[in-house]
């Protein structure tokens, strides 16, 4: 596990909204974690009138029905009613002194036909806490064994099942298993569709190494197919978008522009030919001229802001520096840069990815850095042209990098990534952060992404 902790807050909904036929896992790695996902798996059984079986000893179901209670649930009384039934595991399923699958199976189909036949609409919800197992020291193979089965007993039975493990007390053996028998995992806050997962079919069948092997070298290609798909219509949405935004860019500055000039000119003209006046008539005036200034530089800003007419005029050079200037201007940070000396010869996707990247990383150290210095060097390293842009503020720490939020650190690794280059992002807490991008130069024998 990673130091950042799980997001639980949508997992109420998610294991609530677990439908029949599903047999789901959930891996836990604290009680938090466990809460998470039996006590709304529970709670949403109960209000639907469901009945529900949760099979655990004792000392495991204690503080969870505990924790039912103190959620506003009104667990004794559906404890007393028979809706809710605890199922103390040794009792249900060691009717032979010891674990067998095959009676366990038949344990649960037995307990949903007399669901059936009472008040409630059958055995709808079943929730398993598995440290049972260890106690009554169940060998790893049949409790494995028992998982793949119960899969055929869900899709047979309106039923869905959740069996909960935790991490610390099994053996990474035993939870491998877990994984090939569940096709739904719940870990860290998320309910996932479980792409190790085996049929039951497959997994209880002899030879099943060889038939893994087929699964998991298909599981390789279709992911890699997928990630392919994927990567391509992220390049076709980043180009896509850059058309557009520059197409909007030039309408703002060519139509609007002009027609906020022309406006500007017709009204000048207007308050030469009126007659003339002092004190609030003339301020009025000049307050209507400054307005028109005010909007026209607006609309300026807006189209250079959209895409900056100096990136397809002048080249990323000049494009970079106008970039530092600009930064310095806005902010009164101190921006140095290093550039070649010449002009790079660039294709539109590479200098476009760059100098986004650059206004990402401007506009981050803007909002987040404390900064008092920028360095930004661009230049030409044999076939590969690097980015670098260092400052001297806080220094952006690991777990802000590790962040599933960080859509902006996300997109500028995606537009490194769709151009065969790399991004790194390094950050010593009150010394700062260096941002650096290496993308190889178009005459190097690089599939053009989104083709």
């Amino acid at each position: 596990m990673g130091d950042a902790q799980p997001e639980l807050s949508r997992l109420a909904e998610l294991t609530s909204g677990l439908g029949r036929h599903e047999h789901v896992c959930a891996i836990y790695d604290t009680q938090e974690q466990r809460f998470a996902a039996a006590l709304p798996f529970l709670r949403s059984g109960l209000e639907r009138g469901q009945r529900c079986l949760y099979v655990a000893d004792q000392s495991s179901a204690a503080p969870v029905l505990d924790a039912l209670r103190k959620s506003g649930t009104d667990t004794d009384r559906y404890l007393r009613n028979g809706a809710l039934v605890l199922a103390d595991q040794p009792l249900a399923y060691h009717m032979h002194g010891h674990f067998d699958p095959d009676l366990s199976v038949r344990f649960l189909s037995k307990a949903t036909q007399e669901a059936a036949t009472g008040k409630f609409s059958g055995l709808l919800t079943l929730l398993g806490e598995m440290t049972w197992s260890l106690r009554e020291r169940v060998a790893p193979n049949s409790l494995i064994e028992f998982e793949a089965k119960v899969n055929l007993f869900v899709l047979d039975h309106d039923v869905r099942a959740l069996c909960q493990y935790d991490r610390n007390r099994f053996s990474p053996e035993l939870i491998m298993g877990v994984l090939r028998t569940h096709p739904v995992v719940v870990y860290e806050g998320i309910v996932c569709q479980n792409p190790y997962y085996v049929p039951p079919e497959e997994f209880l069948k002899p030879n099943q190494a060889s038939r893994e092997v087929e699964r998991l070298l298909n599981n390789i290609l279709r992911w890699q197919h997928s990630h392919d798909q994927l990567r391509a219509l992220a390049a076709r949405v980043q180009s896509a978008r850059e058309e557009e935004r520059t197409q909007i860019s030039r309408e703002i500055h060519d139509e609007l522009g002009q027609a906020l000039t022309a406006i500007k000119i017709d009204v000048a003209a207007l308050i030469r030919d009126l007659p003339g006046e002092t004190g609030p008539q003339i301020q009025r005036r000049q307050s209507i001229l400054k307005l028109l200034d005010e909007a026209i530089q607006s609309v300026r800003r807006i189209a250079t802001e959209l895409r900056p007419g100096i990136l397809d005029d002048l080249g990323l050079v000049a494009a970079v520096e106008w970039a530092a200037e600009d930064f310095q201007a806005r902010t009164g940070t101190n921006c140095e840069v290093s550039l070649p000396g010449v002009d790079i010869a660039l294709d539109p996707e590479r200098a476009t990815a760059l100098f986004r990247i650059l206004q990402e990383t401007l506009t981050n150290v803007a909002r987040h850095a404390n900064a008092t210095r920028v360095d930004v060097r661009l230049a030409q390293q044999n076939e590969n042209l690097i980015l670098e842009i260092r400052d001297n503020g806080q220094g952006i720490g690991a777990e802000h990098l590790s962040e599933s939020r960080s859509l902006g650190i996300l997109g500028m690794r995606e537009r490194a990534l769709l151009l065969g280059g790399e991004l790194t992002i390094s950050g010593t807490p009150g010394k700062g952060t260096t941002v650096r991008v290496q993308i190889p130069l178009p005459d190097r024998k690089q599939p053009e992404s989104g083709k």
